[in-house]
């Protein structure tokens, strides 16, 4: 990627400035900290980046410290401007955010699942899927999503494999759920996203993310057992994999239950013998497939 090109430092009006869409939402606090920093020595101490566009300037970072000026009543804030591509836009306010301000885990998947979007758009060879795709990702580039990754997971003290997952949730959400994740009541935590990487329908997600924003639950998990059919009490882990050893025998075809059963006959046997004997009644109940033979 060609640098982009910065011009000197200045001032535009508070007003001149456009804010479109953004990775990263102002937190209040934050604003609330600049605000008192700006009564106090005056005005905004670091330059604002923004970029030169056909009808103005657009941010590139700086939301915090553009919100707080106006909050402050600043009619002008020093800013740095360059002509950049908007691709380049994206890495500096990516790049700026992971190396100047605490990210929630929620934060970092966005912008984890941001860099990587940007970096294969660069490198379309290391796309997933590519050969040798994850062999090239630390070639050359230092902020290849290898080393970015392997930065955040060192920053929040987690590992790798946990920062993929934050990625493919970061690529899966809408930016509707991430929404209503950041509107939650209680901070969206890293066993949340983990869980909402495990699932494998949107539908899932969605209802996930639904139950988190609108405080109706506390957890992912929490979600996910409440996902169940109503007043259904929460399965212990045998139950659940009883559950599903039921479902696949139920969905596979006959033959492949009588492979199942001449390969585990003997076990089977030796467990329905166990099932009589625990049984008061001495009844037992036959397993039977709900899919026809």
């Amino acid at each position: 990627m060609t640098p982009p090109n910065w011009q000197k430092i200045q001032t535009l009006p508070v007003a001149d400035i456009q804010v479109e869409e953004r990775l990263r939402i102002a937190s209040p606090t934050a604003v609330a900290s600049i605000v008192s920093s700006i009564n106090e020595v005056g005005g905004i101490l670091q330059p604002l980046l923004v970029r030169k566009v056909k009808d103005g300037y657009r941010l590139m970072d700086g939301l915090h410290r553009l919100t707080a000026a106006k909050e402050a009543g600043l009619e002008e804030v020093p800013v740095k401007v360059s002509e950049c591509t908007n691709d380049q836009a994206i890495r500096i306010e990516v790049d700026a955010n992971v190396a100047g301000a605490p990210l929630t885990p929620l934060d970092m998947a966005v912008f984890l699942a941001a860099h990587k979007a940007l970096y294969e758009r660069e490198n379309p060879e290391t796309a997933q899927g590519k050969a040798g795709a994850h062999g090239r990702w630390d070639a050359n580039d230092k902020m290849s999503l290898a080393s970015f990754s392997a930065n955040a997971a060192e920053t929040f003290g987690k590992s790798q494999k946990t920062m993929q997952r934050l990625i493919s949730v970061g690529e899966k959400l809408s930016k509707d759920e991430i929404a209503q994740l950041r509107s939650a009541p209680n901070r969206v935590q890293f066993k949340d996203l983990e869980h909402i990487a495990k699932c494998g329908a949107q539908a899932d997600r969605s209802a996930i993310c639904t139950a988190l924003g609108q405080g109706k639950a506390k957890s992912a998990k929490e979600a996910l057992d409440r996902m169940k059919t109503p007043g259904e009490p929460v399965q212990s882990t045998p139950e659940m994999q009883a559950s599903k050893l039921s479902d696949a025998f139920a969905r596979a075809a006959k033959a492949a239950r009588l492979e199942f059963v001449r390969r585990n006959g003997e076990e089977l046997a030796a467990l329905l013998a166990e099932v009589q004997k625990q049984d008061a009644t001495g009844e037992v109940v036959p397993f039977s497939s709900q899919r026809e033979a």
